[in-house]
């Protein structure tokens, strides 16, 4: 049965998404015009309007633009999901999977190295965390899965807009980083689907990973044939009457959800279904280019930076503290000198030069959306603590300043 807000409880929640989207938007203009991502300011308003910084300066105007409601969390989570709904849809759009394919054999052995040596790096640190870190699952190797998988992707995103404010996206290296990027998206998002349903199972079972991972490929497998062709039939009959981007809009997102519901079903998360919904989507010769850049504005111009500042509004920096602080720094200085090794050790291997290496190793070390959507998947999930996720939080921070700062 539906539950109304109040009248008090809807002016909260117009303040809340007001203030979120005003500051998020204001601090990435700012940051764009300094040269950094618009991830770092979109974050960063979150953080402040969070416990770590309004919660200390005004602890009853806090409480008031917060309060501790279970109806009015759902509220604003709600909308955050359905800003990283359309967000994975978004990415899905700009993944060429065939560029992935056709740079050879440097932009493989970068693409392997800098997603393996982070991973077990992760895992590695992950193992080794103390009990502060874990949620309610209380699951040590699940845990380490989350954190494994948060450090070792990239963000395509946030790469490719340092690449274009550079002007290398049209070098050789600059096309090996985006494909390195994308590979790093597409991995990233199926270690989330079986790390979630692992997660879910409240075990790591091989049977039952073995189940999720097979229902995975069989999905995928329909996804870029049957479900192509399906999707190609919905999207040509949108275009009989002519242009018709409602319809386009309206089609994109039956089957971005159509997907979602159906991973959701294998035990995997939804995001994943979308994100594959937008690949096949822009796959699609009868896709109107109009309808990908109406939801790419509105999802980058209102719905992401609200789901970034929500991510920092939820993240509590205060508890990082003590042991807690000392394993952050472990986490950072893993998260960042893996995967520049890794990313460099591939380039070198694949036969690019030294300083090639340490360009694929800085513009790779920036993280942002798919870190993001693993923290707040695993703090639903109960894997990770309010302590971890706000070290997840801080990552992409902290590298993608790394990755703006190196590649210059």
């Amino acid at each position: 049965m539906l539950t109304s807000l109040s009248e008090h409880e809807l002016l909260v929640f117009w303040t809340q998404l007001f203030a979120l989207l005003l500051l998020a938007r204001g601090l990435g203009y700012l940051c764009r015009a300094v040269g950094l991502p618009t991830v770092i300011g979109e974050l960063g308003a979150g953080v402040l309007l969070g416990p770590s910084v309004f919660g200390r300066v005004w602890e009853s105007g806090f409480e008031w633009f917060l309060p501790d409601s279970e109806i009015q969390s759902g509220a604003i989570q709600g909308v955050a999901w359905l800003g990283a709904a359309f967000l994975l849809v978004v990415t899905g759009f700009e993944t060429d999977l065939s560029l992935i394919s056709r740079l050879g054999r440097a932009a493989a052995w970068v693409t392997g190295s800098s997603l393996i040596v982070p991973l077990a790096a992760g895992l590695a640190v992950g193992l080794a965390l103390p009990a502060v870190f874990r949620g309610e699952l209380d699951d040590q190797t699940t845990l380490a899965l989350f954190i494994a998988a948060a450090l070792s992707v990239s963000s395509l995103a946030v790469v490719g807009k340092i690449l274009s404010e550079l002007g290398l996206m049209r070098r050789d290296f600059g096309q090996i980083t985006v494909a390195a990027g994308m590979a790093n998206d597409v991995v990233g998002w199926v270690l989330l689907g079986v790390f979630a349903g692992i997660a879910a199972s409240g075990e790591i079972s091989v049977t039952d990973v073995a189940v999720t991972i097979l229902g995975l490929a069989l999905f995928v497998a329909f996804a870029f044939t049957i479900g192509q062709r399906l999707v190609d039939s919905l999207l040509r009959r949108t275009r009989r009457g002519g242009v018709n981007g409602g319809g386009g809009i309206t089609a994109t997102m039956f089957v971005a959800m159509g997907f979602g519901v159906i991973t959701q079903w294998l035990g995997v998360e939804a995001l994943l279904g979308m994100f594959i919904a937008g690949i096949v989507v822009a796959r699609s010769r009868f896709q109107q280019g109009q309808v990908a850049e109406h939801i790419e504005s509105i999802t980058a111009s209102v719905l992401a930076p609200l789901f970034f500042a929500t991510a920092g509004l939820r993240a509590d920096f205060g508890l990082l503290r003590g042991e807690a602080l000392v394993w952050t720094v472990i986490i950072v200085v893993v998260a960042v000198v893996a995967k520049f090794a890794g990313a460099y050790g591939g380039a070198r291997i694949g036969g690019l030069t030294n300083r090639e290496g340490m360009a694929l190793g800085s513009g790779l070390n920036a993280r942002g959306a798919l870190e993001i959507v693993i923290a707040t998947v695993g703090l639903s999930l109960g894997v990770l603590s309010d302590t971890a996720f706000a070290v997840i939080v801080l990552v992409p921070l902290v590298t993608s300043l790394v990755a703006s700062v190196g590649l210059r």
